[in-house]
């Protein structure tokens, strides 16, 4: 694939100038469009090291506004972002919607070096796998990723150091890891050909970009760009310079063609895909309606358990803080079922320090402005601490679909994405628990009048937990369909008969903390 680009592909200097204005004003007018259409972008910039990528983005990003601009070098991970997930730090640095993110190297970056220095060939095929997962995720959600791969030859990336390293105002610019890079260059080659070809696909395609020429890159970059941003937002899309793409056949396939993009809120043609091998139109099956609801327990056998649980509990905490696992415990259910009052004789005993407990009601803010799952993503707990959530990114399969602030297209492709952001959690050591507390409507009643009695507990009841319960029948389907297609061996749901509160929080804690001794081993007690 990289040797069949043509390197020799050249500008002059005089037809560079020539034709930067007219790609600068038409980029410019492309951020306008962006930020009107409210679409995400992401730019990211890979190659050899050599290639001047931050002189090239200079050249982008000079006559843009940078009020919709943010340009992030990316670094090999430091020590507390190698407490979280791997795609973590990216998913922090997603652009909001109308702004443009520009990557100097990216998670590509992280994933090369781990493959050129001897890393294990199942953990890169599964990055591999995790990349196109959140891309897709981002574009099915309106992103538009342009990948770019600035490509020179051994000879040239020799000369440009040689150029660098005589003059010692630039000697700094070539690194150890940059030598290693040159002396492995044909190692470095397959390991590039195998990720491009892993990686490129319709929604996110690759461009490489012959880079021998600094001024011919620049132009084919522009246009890479450009040409991307014009197709989707109906602008004219006039090539300036041949891309490598006109002569590679297998890399043309989502270049510079115009893609057809579904809008984000209509339904996809075929309404019968399956998620999780059961198919949108079967009838589900009522797993909610077959709970038993009547099993108590009595006030001291609660206590003398509560006590025990809550002390094996604590232990285990440290276990967790020593052994450097991360823990999320995710609790949805009924409005008044007790998750409040069950989250706190969880953590009753727990170091405070050890977790946070995320009450997620609707986005505001940065979260608002963004994929939904990106607020999950920043509120993710370090190595060897809990993360509590009472309610979570399951809104987007439950109140959002029921009230229909998710599109039919959107919530039921959140059920595979829900499981793939599980999956990456789970692959990076988090052990997680998911409950649902269920009660029934008329016990549900009850404790809305108990609280509208009580002064201390009304402020608990809203204008919408009465127009919730009138949706009874939507929520338990949208429940049972989400308990079906999201309960995973990894991350099971946990149905908690929370008819009797003294039960529910028994039942829970007895579950986190044979969870927790499935993972870290037994406790002596």
């Amino acid at each position: 694939m990289l040797d069949q680009i043509d390197l020799n592909l050249a500008l002059s200097k005089r037809e560079y100038r020539q034709a930067l204005p007219e790609l600068q004003a038409r980029l410019f007018d492309m951020e306008q469009a962006v930020l009107e259409a409210g679409v995400p972008v992401l730019i990211v910039f890979e190659g050899w090291a050599g290639t001047a990528k931050v002189r090239t983005i200079s050249v982008l990003s000079s006559r843009l506004d940078p009020r919709g601009l943010r340009v992030y070098p990316i670094t090999p991970p430091r020590t507390s972002e190698q407490q979280y997930p791997w795609l973590y730090r990216f998913w922090l640095k997603l652009p909001a919607y109308g702004e443009i993110a520009v990557f100097d190297r990216s998670w590509y970056r992280e994933m090369l070096a781990e493959r050129v220095r001897g890393g294990d060939a199942a953990r890169w095929r599964q990055r591999c796998e995790d990349v196109v997962t959140m891309e897709r995720q981002l574009t099915d959600d309106g992103a538009e990723i342009v990948k770019l791969w600035l490509h020179i030859s051994k000879k040239e990336q020799r000369r440009r150091f040689e150029r660098l390293t005589a003059n010692p105002l630039t000697a700094y610019q070539v690194t150890d890891e940059d030598r290693w890079q040159h002396r492995h260059y044909e190692e470095y080659a397959a390991a590039v050909e195998d990720m491009l070809a892993r990686t490129n696909t319709p929604a996110a395609p690759w461009h490489v970009i012959p880079a021998n020429n600094k001024y011919y890159a620049r132009v084919a970059m522009f246009q890479a760009v450009i040409a991307t941003l014009e197709a989707r937002l109906g602008r004219r899309a006039v090539p300036v310079a041949r891309s490598a793409y006109s002569q590679d056949p297998d890399l043309a396939s989502g270049a510079y063609r115009e893609r057809n993009h579904l809008s984000l809120r209509e339904p996809p043609p075929d309404l019968s895909l399956s998620y999780n091998s059961v198919s949108i139109r079967q009838p589900l099956p009522a797993i909610l309606k077959q709970v038993d609801l009547s099993l108590r327990m009595d006030e001291k056998r609660y206590a003398r358990e509560l006590k025990q649980l809550q002390a094996r509990l604590h232990l285990l905490g440290l276990q967790l803080y020593q052994q450097k696992r991360p823990a999320v415990i995710v609790f949805e259910g009924w409005d008044a079922a007790g998750k409040g009052g069950t989250i706190q004789r969880l953590t009753a005993e727990l170091d405070p320090r050890s977790y946070t407990v995320h009450a997620i009601a609707a986005p505001t803010g940065e979260d608002k402005v963004r994929h939904y799952l990106y607020r999950f993503w920043r509120r993710l707990p370090p190595r060897g601490q809990f993360a509590i959530f009472d309610r979570s990114w399951y809104g987007r399969v439950l109140v959002e679909r029921v009230e229909g602030f998710a599109s039919p297209n959107e919530w039921r492709r959140a059920y595979v994405e829900i499981n793939e952001f599980e999956r990456q959690l789970i692959d990076s050591g988090t052990i997680i628990c998911k409950f649902w507390m269920h009660i029934s409507p008329e016990e549900q009643l009850r404790r809305f009048e108990a609280r509208r009695n009580v002064p201390y507990k009304a402020w608990k009841l809203t204008a919408e937990d009465w127009r919730n319960r009138e949706k009874w029948a939507l929520y338990e389907e949208a429940a049972d369909e989400m308990l079906l297609r999201t309960s995973t061996p990894a991350a099971p749901w946990t149905i908690v008969e929370a008819e009797d509160k003294h039960y529910a929080r028994i039942k829970v804690l007895r579950t986190v903390v044979q969870r927790l001794e499935s993972e870290l081993g037994k406790i002596k007690f």
